[in-house]
């Protein structure tokens, strides 16, 4: 029996989705009265205003701010991603299966090139830092009772935002792919396998060790932003990020698997 997935991105798009309706009503609810205003002063025109008008078109067109970057506080909600749990659930010892759900924070980096109004390009850098390593455990004196930490992680990654950017707010869908790199990430290193009187597997022994292994992810979900000011704002990011760990080795030990993990972005940012 294999361990189901949890799948976030479908109910993080459909969040989104509702959220830009409702916003996008609001504004819009506003034009009638900018286009009274926008009237009343056409009847007054003259040559002179004409150019100003053209020119202040012109400038309208070029507010939007291309370039941005910006600083966040990450929070991951991982799912299990021990090889070992993946062996015994398949081998039927779904009890021996340490299934660990983790909370982890970090901190990170982002850079947009904003293409037009709706669509924009990035790139993210984030950093988790380690919790004890099985090393560590060693050096410390202190026997590992939980389930492997994965140590240190970096995450990258790069792609595309789109979506609805009004005059203070801002809701875009993402997606974007990258890698993450473990530095102490758990892979099997012997598999010893039991069998009964009936010629059933009776036992799984495995011997688990730790290594640094990077793996391709991808970041699907939206993204939520408020202008402060015509240069900075605040942005707040809801992805599902989904980690493909492939076959380590030994490759007779370790399977490949994915996992979805929960990723939330809570952070500030500056346009020029």
């Amino acid at each position: 029996m294999k361990q189901k997935p949890v799948t976030y991105a479908p109910i993080i798009l459909l969040c989104l989705m509702f959220m830009a309706l409702c916003l996008s009503g609001q504004e819009r609810s506003t034009l009638p009265d900018q286009y009274a205003t926008t009237k009343a002063t056409e009847t007054i025109a003259t040559p002179e205003s004409e150019s100003g008008k053209s020119e202040n078109t012109a400038t309208g067109r070029d507010k939007l701010k291309r370039f941005e970057v910006g600083g966040h506080l990450t929070m991951m909600l991982q799912d299990d991603f021990e090889p070992a749990d993946v062996v015994f659930i398949n081998y039927g010892f779904r009890n021996a299966a340490y299934i660990d759900r983790r909370f982890e924070t970090g901190i990170g980096g982002r850079f947009t090139y904003n293409v037009n109004r709706a669509f924009a390009v990035e790139g993210e850098v984030n950093y988790l830092p380690s919790t004890m390593t099985l090393a560590d455990h060693f050096e410390a004196g202190v026997p590992r009772t939980g389930p492997f930490s994965g140590g240190e992680k970096t995450q990258v990654l790069f792609g595309a935002k789109y979506g609805y950017r009004g005059k203070r707010i801002g809701i875009f869908g993402k997606i974007r792919p990258g890698f993450i790199h473990f530095n102490a990430f758990p892979y099997i290193t012997n598999t010893y396998i039991f069998y009964g009187p009936n010629g059933q597997i009776s036992d799984v022994v495995l011997v688990s060790a730790e290594k640094p292994a990077t793996f391709f992810n991808v970041d699907v979900g939206g993204v939520f932003e408020y202008y402060t000011s015509k240069r900075t704002f605040l942005r707040v990011d809801v992805g599902d990020t989904i980690v493909h760990y492939n076959r380590q080795e030994p490759k007779e030990y370790n399977p490949t698997f994915n996992r979805h993990n929960l990723q939330m972005n809570v952070g500030f940012g500056f346009r020029f």
